[in-house]
């Protein structure tokens, strides 16, 4: 797979990378080793739509201001993603030993931003919450909405990359669903992506919350009853956020 991203950083952080190539069904990606620990990856890449790269393109060119705005809720279109990849981890898993399981995900482009967050809000169901008589409270919902990683918990975590065109930054995420994710939050191959990002460790620290019970994620006032009653919240409301940007070409000076 020329060009891969998680190979190009998996061999830079001194993993071993073993292609894991094609056969009669589908297959994971890459088979990563280091000090003994070997890491299941299914490397998935969102690039820009041509099309809105083509209208910010023409509206640039012309002198006009190219403004979108994006929604961050759960996307459609990536837990489409997340269940074919899902799925792959499971064919390959049956065949290879491995210690964990994990989904690669990077986002590429001008709003790369957007999908990350997407792809982060997909992941955990995620929303903002936020308590009507403080102004400082908003902080992150896990598991309000609909959640790839609830649905499926065979994916220990994911690495979650934007790329730039020059560099690339990441983040691990862990899925508390899943019976393996305490051995890849520990595993040395975590350890090379820095904190992750850890619903429980920052649930008990009172920075997010996390909406863990058995309702119908149909009836957000449900589980807002029941985030009120867990926190002791009366005023407590969610808000689903969007990513608003503008573009305008300007003349360079003396042109």
């Amino acid at each position: 797979m020329s060009g891969s991203f998680a190979n190009q950083v998996l061999t830079l952080i001194g993993a071993t990378v073993e292609e894991i190539p094609t056969s009669h069904k589908e297959e994971s990606d890459w088979l990563a080793t280091l000090d003994g620990f070997t890491l299941l990856v299914e490397e998935k890449t969102k690039l820009e739509n041509p099309e809105l790269a083509a209208a910010r393109a023409n509206s640039r060119n012309s002198g006009q201001v190219h403004g979108t705005t994006t929604s961050l809720r759960p996307n459609r279109g990536i837990s489409r993603i997340i269940h074919k990849a899902a799925k792959q981890l499971r064919s390959t898993a049956a065949d290879r030993t491995h210690d964990a399981r994990v989904l690669w995900f990077t986002s590429t482009g001008f709003d790369r931003e957007a999908k990350d967050y997407q792809a982060f809000n997909t992941l955990y169901g995620a929303t903002k919450v936020f308590d009507l008589d403080v102004s400082s409270s908003l902080r992150d919902c896990y598991f309000f909405h609909f959640s790839e990683f609830y649905k499926h918990p065979e994916i220990d975590g994911a690495l979650l990359a934007t790329f730039d065109g020059q560099s690339i930054t990441m983040r691990l995420c862990l899925n508390p669903y899943s019976d393996n994710w305490q051995t890849l939050r520990d595993s040395p191959l975590a350890a090379k992506f820095g904190t992750p990002v850890d619903p429980i460790a920052l649930e008990a620290e009172g920075l997010v919350m996390i909406a863990d019970m058995d309702l119908d994620r149909r009836n957000p006032e449900a589980i807002l009853d029941f985030l009120r009653a867990k926190h002791g919240i009366p005023r407590l409301l969610n808000m689903d956020m969007n990513m608003a940007s503008a573009v305008i070409g300007v003349p360079r000076s003396g042109a």
